[in-house]
């Protein structure tokens, strides 16, 4: 059984979970379960509590599950669309968003749970040779703890991650958390500013 598993194609496992096969999730769980699990730990890892970064895993399988019928092979891999629906549910957490998980999405034909490519999501509208982009991720190591922590949060969530969540975090207000964003900022705009100044041999010592 567990050779004849091993060559089962990705949009044949794709239409066994699609037709609710719980022999085809528990294959793909052997096969993909550990890459999407890996995957939350290096790329959420310092942002997702331990439990949140389980509930993100749980919510991804359950949705590849309802959503299994909507994978097109010819778009890429199984693991890659299993990947984008997985970061989408860890962002889905870090904003705190519930719209996701609602059960009549499941007819509506036009939603994509695996949503863009995380590549597309990241550089969208951004000229890839800005220098200031170049120094950005020592100008955020750069910042206060707080503060650090607050844009580390809405990078991962592509966007503004709950301010409630990190209050509870960091042992701090929700105001706290909206006065630490307006500041890193306005630091961040500072230190870019500064170091794109540099040379580029100076910029990139420690």
């Amino acid at each position: 059984m567990a050779d004849g598993e091993s060559k089962v194609s990705d949009s044949d496992l794709a239409l066994r979970m699609a037709m609710k096969d719980e022999d085809a999730l528990r294959l793909f769980l052997r096969q993909y379960g550990g890459c999407m699990k890996a995957y939350l730990q290096e790329r959420f890892g310092n942002i997702l509590q331990e439990g949140e970064r389980a509930e993100a895993l749980s919510v991804a399988v359950h949705n590849i599950w309802r959503f299994a019928e909507r994978y097109e092979e010819g778009k890429g891999k199984l693991v890659s669309w299993c990947i984008r629906i997985t970061q989408r549910a860890a962002q889905s957490i870090l904003r705190r968003e519930t719209k996701y998980r609602a059960k009549n999405l499941e007819y509506d034909a036009t939603y994509d749970p695996a949503g863009d490519p995380p590549e597309d999501a990241t550089v969208a509208g951004e000229p890839k040779d800005d220098p200031k982009l170049d120094v950005l991720p020592k100008a955020i190591e750069m910042l206060p703890p707080l503060q650090k922590a607050i844009i580390r949060a809405d990078l991962a969530a592509d966007g503004v991650a709950d301010a409630r969540r990190l209050a509870e975090i960091h042992g701090t207000t929700i105001n706290s958390i909206y006065v630490s964003r307006t500041k890193a900022h306005e630091n961040l705009k500072i230190q870019v500013e500064q170091l794109s100044r540099q040379p580029a041999k100076k910029r990139s010592q420690p």
